[in-house]
């Protein structure tokens, strides 16, 4: 499966056209008081579970893949950007060949002292091949997806906030999708001895379509949802708020049972954000805490939109000057490439560990858990990696890993091993 020629060039275009770089010069120097630099990676990987099912194909993987990085952080304001293209060779499945894509861009708006904006905007295309566990196979996927958020301060106590987001995938099987969601908010803080009160409105248009025309699964969802509350901020930066608001749904016929083409309901949200262990403390760690009530802002076929809870944990402790350990756990909606609700829940745990001046060392394990209510489907994944890293000189590195995933399931096509081993040497200038 080759990428055709003209998918590359708009997201090149958009690298190009976004760093002002003239044809001429493409050296790897300073421009627009940002770095230009490329890193050039070439990796052999022996993969023993090609697809992500039962199937149990195996093959070695020949990959040469370069990236060219614009980094600017001078001034007030930040630019990122970046093109790749990944060439992909299999030794026995060569009609698995193909071409991987990618392209992003990240701007930072300035925000000199005193000023009363802030905010982003990013763009990102990509063209890749990659196993999707939400339906067990291979699936080319065409992404292109933009956002927007900012900040502007209305008053000594008022935060006007806006976002934007759009996202428009293309896969080769399953269904196509495109996404559109906005939503406006304030704060308005310290009154009531200390409390804020907030107000938002999201609004999400969904459209979905079945590729292999095997049964009629498309999504067509638009939805409404106004919420207020009341929140609190602590010293150590930690968030907690209450919210009350109603939620609007239309969506198709076809996307449930009993064709019911409407879902509205009152909605409500207990909500904690933000670090939770202070850094005067525990100055060697860091952390993050999300917890709330959430009903999806899109549903899946036969989803009726119960509530469900959903939040995040991270901790980064740096032990020692050389070693430093992560822990992270999440609990979140999403919805399938065949259009079906999932709640995902994944636990993981990280460690490095610098050995010497050029030696990095690093392992993971994690256990994550995927659930289908529409179907019964349940999905148990146990992960694990260890990579190892030689700087050989200021250009140069070189390393080699490991990963597995015993993947386990009440659907005996997704139960598997997989084992990949890989060694690769990276270029930079």
């Amino acid at each position: 499966m080759k990428t055709a020629p003209s998918s590359a060039l708009l997201p090149a275009a958009l690298l190009v056209a976004s760093v002002a770089l003239p044809a001429t010069a493409l050296a790897f120097a300073e421009i627009e008081r940002g770095s230009l630099t490329i890193t050039t990676i070439g990796r052999v990987a022996y993969n023993t579970n090609l697809m992500g099912n039962a199937t149990d194909l195996d093959d070695t993987v020949f990959t040469l893949a370069p990236t060219l990085n614009y980094n600017r952080a001078a001034g007030l304001g930040t630019i990122d950007a970046s093109f790749g293209i990944a060439a992909n060779r299999y030794v026995d499945y060569t009609n698995l060949d193909n071409e991987d894509v990618s392209a992003s861009l990240q701007i930072g708006l300035p925000t000199p002292e005193g000023a009363r904006q802030q905010g982003g905007f990013n763009a990102r295309y990509t063209d890749t091949t990659e196993v999707d566990e939400t339906v067990a196979t291979r699936v080319r996927a065409k992404t292109w997806s933009t956002g927007f958020s900012g900040t502007y301060r209305a008053g000594t106590r008022t935060d006007l906030r806006a976002n934007l987001s759009y996202t428009d995938t293309a896969r080769d099987v399953f269904s196509d999708r495109t996404s559109l969601s906005a939503g406006l908010g304030f704060d308005y803080s310290d009154f009531l001895g200390g409390f804020g009160l907030e107000g938002d409105y999201r609004y999400t248009d969904t459209q979905s379509s079945r590729l292999d025309n095997t049964a009629d699964t498309s999504i067509d969802q638009t939805s409404h949802n106004v919420s207020t509350g009341l929140f609190y901020k602590f010293v150590s930066g930690l968030r907690a708020s209450a919210d009350v608001g109603y939620r609007w749904i239309d969506r198709g016929r076809n996307e449930t049972a009993d064709a019911r083409t409407s879902d509205n309901s009152m909605t409500f949200a207990l909500k904690l954000d933000g670090p939770f262990l202070p850094a005067s403390r525990f100055p060697k760690l860091t952390s993050s805490f999300s917890l709330g009530l959430q009903k999806g802002q899109t549903l899946g076929l036969n989803d009726r939109g119960s509530t469900t809870l959903v939040g995040s944990l991270g901790l980064a402790w740096q032990a020692r000057e050389r070693t430093a350990l992560t822990f992270n756990a999440s609990r979140s909606q999403g919805l399938s490439s065949a259009n079906l609700s999932t709640i995902d829940n994944v636990v993981s745990l990280g460690v490095t560990q610098r050995i010497g001046e050029r030696t990095n060392l690093s392992g993971s394990i994690a256990q994550d858990w995927s659930s289908y209510s529409a179907t019964g489907r349940s999905d148990r994944h146990t992960r694990g990696a260890l990579n190892l890293g030689y700087s050989l000189n200021r250009n140069w590195q070189a390393g080699a890993g490991y990963a597995l995933t015993l993947s386990r399931s009440n659907n005996d096509f997704i139960d598997y091993d997989r084992h990949i081993v890989n060694a690769f040497v990276s270029c930079t200038y």
